[in-house]
């Protein structure tokens, strides 16, 4: 071996080491650096001729399990839908209050229960008149604020989902990115490992929105795909995702139909049917299924105390007095239901009997009775309107907007008595095609069927119709419900007694509190409740008893979902932790690797100092 060899060898190993050197100082300083993989230095020996050259580095690369990295990728789709699904289900449990709250929404219908059963109790009694309307409103607008406040989570969610979007969009042009930085570094032998740790962070961040496919080529590059093999990133290429945030959001808004979809390069693919996982997989089921059910359970809850309390109410007299028939006058009962074809055939199953009463709750003319049998709603009207009118004139009957339109005089009220089976609670049983489908439909109780005397009230979202038993659509209603203003000016007004007597001697006792009796008793009722998709099964149960059942899904639905994230959460630590000891830099073990890097430096040093003092000795001979 020539001396120059030998010095060839020497600063060889000077140069390796002091690579060694470089990238153990990285990792040193990386140490606490999130999503770093430590680097490790690979070298060997160099032959030139067949004949040992000394040394050179062969490769930087990181040392991660790929295997790891892909579980802990698809862990972290888990996890981020995990952690979506209990933040929602929380703040929507959050809405309904806990089993012994106060504030839930069954305690509040037992608050406006035992007021009614205090005015059952006690008729007469103004206070408790105006504590049971009171508690109605404040029923109603619990309702309200209930179904407010799942419109602005859905807004919220639609509103993550938007981000989500940008991030992915953002995440994908750095993976793009990099893979044209990656590929030009292998091509000229230059390092990757920062930069492929730095594309792994990207990865990693798209992975917690949505589910992912990935390889790498030969050269390097990753190509990404969703779920469904749509191309999202190859080499420097970059699809770009598209979505349009819905400002507001009512029960009314739905996807495909006026919720954007979450499209894939240009207007033509949506892939948001694709995206079941991850954060953004979440949000949509949040935003399309979990949410809407919670407004169908409420609208279904608010529907059914709706159509029974009216039901009760109607069969009252306590409609308010007259307050004039001039044109610019308010009625006294404005029916609620739409009638939009009045000449239509309608049948009364029952007699029904018309009486007008003075304040003192007597008759001041003889009753009138509509013969059951086959009639119109137009018959009906200008039968009211004649009797009404009757010498010296106590009011009138007519169609406003379609709705049946009485006023009165000052001083008297109408109060209309059925005459139907007991089994019905005397209600008439009325057959008409109200929803305009060309068949017709049975409805209890006259002034229930055209809503002349309700309590409760539910403005649909659409249509400018008051949404009651076929008619209107009972979406969202949980948002508008409301207490008749009438009653609320005038707390009097609120049903407690009815008619008594025979025809035509019928009086209306102020002490008669058989309709209060019977509003309080339908609280105590099992009604059926139908089963609601991504909500409660089908059940029979009271008002109370269903809120009760709302309250119970919803509980059991966030404790399972909060079980869900602990568990993919200790299964995802695991993973990192695992994968962390695999990639990780283990400061002890790059001390020990630097201390020997060091000692072959040195040694190197000291060979070429023997080498140039072997020179300087050749030199002398000379």
């Amino acid at each position: 071996m020539t001396l120059s060899i030998a010095l060839f060898n020497a600063l060889s190993g000077l140069q390796v080491n002091q690579t060694a050197l470089q990238v153990t100082s990285s990792n040193v300083a990386n140490v606490n650096t999130p999503d770093y993989a430590r680097k490790v230095h690979d070298q060997q020996n160099r032959v030139l001729g067949g004949v040992g050259a000394g040394v050179e580095t062969a490769q930087i690369v990181r040392r991660i399990d790929q295997f790891l990295r892909r579980d802990l990728m698809e862990e972290t789709t888990v996890v981020g839908n995990a952690e979506v699904r209990a933040d929602y289900l929380n703040r929507m449990q959050t809405l309904f209050g806990s089993l012994g709250n106060n504030n839930a929404l069954g305690n509040s219908i037992t608050d406006l229960a035992v007021a009614i059963e205090n005015v059952a109790n006690s008729p007469e009694v103004a206070a408790h008149r105006f504590d049971a309307v009171n508690e109605a409103v404040e029923l109603a607008q619990y309702f309200n604020s209930m179904g407010d406040q799942i419109q602005q989570l859905r807004t919220q969610a639609d509103g993550e989902i938007n981000a989500a979007v940008d991030a992915i969009n953002t995440a994908l042009q750095v993976i793009a990115d990099l893979n044209a930085q990656i590929a030009n570094n292998l091509v000229k032998g230059q390092p990757v490992g920062d930069l492929e740790d730095r594309r792994d962070v990207a990865v990693k961040t798209i992975s917690e929105y949505m589910d992912l496919q990935e390889f790498t080529d030969s050269s390097g590059q990753i190509r990404l795909f969703t779920a469904a093999g749509r191309s999202l990133v190859t080499g420097a290429t970059v699809s770009t995702l598209s979505y349009t945030i819905t400002p507001y959001m009512t029960a009314n808004e739905t996807y495909p139909a006026t919720i954007s979809g979450i499209y894939l390069n240009g207007p033509v693919n949506d892939i948001t049917s694709e995206i079941s996982t991850g954060k953004l997989g979440a949000l949509i089921e949040m935003r399309d299924q979990a949410l809407p059910a919670m407004t169908n359970e409420l609208d279904q809850l608010a529907a059914q105390m709706r159509d029974e309390v009216n039901r009760v109410h109607n069969r009252g007299a306590n409609t308010p007095f007259g307050l004039g028939t001039a044109a610019g006058d308010p009625a006294a009962m404005y029916g609620s239901r739409e009638i939009t074809n009045p000449a239509g055939a309608l049948t009364l199953g029952s007699d029904v009997t018309f009486a007008i009463l003075d304040a003192t709750g007597n008759a001041v003319i003889a009753p009138m009775t509509i013969a059951a049998g086959a009639t119109t709603p137009n018959a009906i009207q200008t039968a009211i309107d004649g009797f009404l009118t009757t010498a010296p004139g106590y009011g009138t009957a007519a169609w406003n907007a379609n709705r049946m339109e009485i006023k009165l005089e000052p001083g008297y009220r109408l109060a209309i008595l059925d005459n139907g089976p007991v089994a019905d609670m005397g209600d008439a049983t009325i057959t008409f095609d109200a929803d305009g489908d060309t068949v017709t439909e049975d409805y209890l109780g006259f002034s229930n069927f055209f809503g002349l005397n309700d309590l409760f009230e539910t403005p649909a979202l659409t249509g400018g119709v008051l949404a009651m038993e076929n008619q209107g659509s009972d979406l969202g209603i949980s948002s508008t419900m409301q207490v008749r203003q009438s009653i609320i000016d005038d707390p009097s007004y609120l049903s407690r007694g009815m008619l008594r007597g025979t025809v035509p001697n019928l009086t209306l006792g102020v002490g008669d509190n058989e309709i209060a009796q019977q509003l309080a008793n339908a609280f105590g009722q099992n009604f059926d409740y139908a089963s609601i998709a991504n909500g409660p099964s089908a059940v029979s149960t009271t008002f109370s008893g269903y809120a009760g059942e709302i309250l119970s899904f919803n509980a059991s639905q966030t404790a399972s979902a909060d079980e869900a994230l602990n568990f993919e959460t200790f299964f995802f630590e695991d993973l990192q932790a695992r994968f962390n000891s695999e990639a990780g830099v283990n400061l002890d073990e790059e001390l020990a690797n630097m201390t020997i890097f060091q000692n072959a430096y040195n040694a190197s040093a000291r060979l070429v100092q023997a080498v140039d003092e072997m020179f300087d000795t050749l030199l002398s001979l000379a």
